[in-house]
């Protein structure tokens, strides 16, 4: 079944498990309401007409029916949000396949954590990588497959974990879309985390002690109201211990606050992660890494889902503070507050170590459940790559940019081996050189980061990816688009003087000087670049760098896009040719659009 037929066929499934949900919801409201209608009625009639005790049976066995029919709407009510999510899912997944996703998030705040190669092959904004890959519904999770982006994994084992990973989850779709879909259901304010963060990370304090004055006390306050009740004490004797309590329990409210204010605007949240962790927890995996992210789980006393559960337990008798005379009425007599700040130190202490690994999984698990849709989505056009570690090699059979929609994507096949090399593309005007360009880096990221590529094959050796194609001028730097450029090819040669697996991506360099003067800058760049054994890739008008490959035959190759000029229009068939181009395309354009008049040589 292909990617569309199955969406279809799913929005199909879940559209008739939304209807039937639908109905289930009413009729259970329907009765929910009949029985809060009864144990009225009936608590009536026992006081208004009979104190008749079966009225009192039935009136206490409507409120529990009441109670059980409330309890299974909001489960019901649950289960159609998650429903209606998935269909939502299943439809943006079809608009996907059509290359329709302009509405999703950018990215663009992450553009920063490695903006040359963020902004050189559009990893965030419209029309992004990020945009078309992102599938997590988490701040932490986009956060991770941001930085997967932007800094990939180098190592061979991590890389072959994870393609085994990504392709375990793409078979797993049911999987992937009811983790999606409860993720959609946690309403994030970008704070929960940190919050929960900032107070695992304040120092421990012992609150044993503090806590058995309260149960003495406690017990004091219980003893001394029924020795009041019959009648060994006066009732207003009582005034006294509750006093104690009530100081003891202000003697602490400070830290109890400070506590229950970073805590407090979680608790419902966290409530919603722990759908994500059991899903995560109960998945049976094959897969070592899927195996490792779920074993982070279960570490500990107890399952991250079952603990999480126990948090919101103790979170939600500290709102009780919000209540002030219920608050105070448990606080006089039971010290209620400390008894809870007492339980939620205990729960810092038995989970503070595991709290990062939980949210480290569960933003690993969103970003791979990303790469398998996409995966998933491309069956047909990708492949899981080979990767060499004994010598520096980058090929590809019938490599195409993912961000193209295949109807109009032009694949191309390629091969750079060994370093130093040198791989020279000219060009016409619009004819696919950068293009290409962003082909190579965006394909070798997915492949970094365990994903397939849009490729027959593809063979990569992991590496550092430097490139030099939008620069930018800065003004608050006083700096010109000319010697912002300069510095950025000298952090390139700093960095491939240190690393010998880097990748040089050039883009029509030294653009701010005259030809002759860009030339010899040109030649010298190269050399340079060959000298530290880097491997390079750049795209240039200037047809005289490739007489480079005359100078370095076993290391330089020219390759170029050509166009063809029928019937006074220009054609681009954008497929890679060995050679130099021969062809311009600009004075043609400029004479088409009146810019110039025919210029005759």
């Amino acid at each position: 079944m292909s990617p569309f037929d199955y969406y279809q066929h799913k929005i199909l499934l879940l559209e008739g498990e939304l209807t039937a949900l639908k109905r289930k919801s009413k009729r259970v409201s329907w009765l929910r309401m009949l029985f809060f209608i009864a144990f009225a009625g009936f608590l009536i009639l026992f006081f208004s007409v009979e104190r008749h005790f079966l009225f009192l049976v039935f009136s206490l066995l409507s409120l529990v029916s009441f109670v059980i029919l409330v309890k299974k709407y909001a489960k019901l009510e649950d289960k159609l949000k998650i429903v209606s999510f998935k269909i939502q899912i299943m439809k943006e997944e079809l608009l996907f396949l059509d290359h329709e996703y302009s509405q999703r998030d950018t990215g663009m705040s992450y553009a920063t954590m490695n903006p040359f190669l963020a902004n050189d092959f559009d990893l965030f904004g419209k029309v992004s990588l990020f945009q078309y890959v992102n599938r997590c519904t988490t701040r932490i999770g986009r956060m991770r497959l941001a930085q997967s982006l932007c800094s990939p994994d180098k190592e061979t084992d991590v890389i072959h974990a994870k393609q085994k990973a990504i392709g375990e989850l793409s078979g797993k779709t049911d999987f992937m879309h009811d983790f999606q879909a409860n993720g959609r259901s946690i309403p994030e304010n970008g704070h929960e985390i940190a919050s929960l963060q900032t107070w695992i990370d304040a120092e421990n304090e012992n609150s044993t002690r503090i806590r058995n004055v309260s149960l003495i006390l406690a017990f004091i306050n219980i003893v001394w109201i029924i020795l009041a009740a019959v009648q060994v004490l006066t009732w207003a004797s009582i005034l006294w211990p509750i006093l104690v309590s009530l100081t003891v329990v202000g003697r602490q409210n400070k830290k109890i606050a400070k506590a229950h204010s970073h805590l407090r605007n979680v608790a419902d949240i966290f409530v919603k992660y722990t759908a994500l962790f059991k899903l995560a927890e109960e998945e049976h995996f094959d897969a070592d890494h899927l195996q490792k992210l779920q074993q982070q789980l279960l570490k500990g006393e107890a399952k991250a889902s079952i603990a999480l559960k126990s948090l919101f337990r103790i979170l939600s008798i500290l709102e009780i503070r919000d209540s002030p005379l219920i608050s105070f009425v448990l606080n006089a007599l039971f010290l209620l507050d400390i008894q809870t700040y007492h339980h939620l130190l205990k729960w810092k202490a038995n989970h503070k170590e595991s709290i990062k690994i939980w949210f480290s999984s569960l933003s690993e698990m969103e970003v791979l459940i990303s790469f398998a849709t996409f995966a998933f989505n491309n069956s047909e056009n990708v492949a899981y790559p080979t990767i060499r570690g004994d010598r520096f090699v980058i090929e590809a059979v019938a490599m195409g940019h993912p961000l193209l929609h295949p109807n109009v994507r032009v694949n191309n096949t390629f091969k750079n081996s060994n370093t130093p090399s040198v791989l020279i593309i000219t060009g016409a005007n619009m004819a696919g050189k950068s293009t290409f360009l962003r082909t190579v880096a965006v394909n070798l990221l997915l492949a970094m980061n365990g994903a397939p590529v849009v490729a027959q094959q593809f063979e990569f050796t992991p590496c550092d990816i430097l490139s030099s194609i939008k620069i930018q001028d800065s003004l608050s730097n006083n700096e010109s688009y000319f010697y912002a450029e300069l510095l950025r090819l000298k952090e390139i040669l700093e960095h491939a003087a240190s690393h010998p697996y880097t990748l040089v991506i050039l883009d029509e360099i030294l653009r701010g000087t005259n030809t002759k003067d860009k030339k010899i800058g040109s030649f010298g760049l190269l050399e340079k670049l060959i000298s530290l054994n880097a491997m390079v890739i750049i795209a240039t008008h200037d047809l005289s760098i490739g007489e480079l490959e005359t100078k370095y035959p076993e290391i330089v190759n020219n390759s170029c896009f050509e166009v063809e000029l029928t019937d006074d229009q220009l054609f681009f068939d954008y497929k890679l040719k060995k050679g130099i181009s021969k062809k311009l395309n600009a004075s043609f354009l400029m004479q088409k659009m009146g810019i110039i008049e025919e210029i005759k040589f």
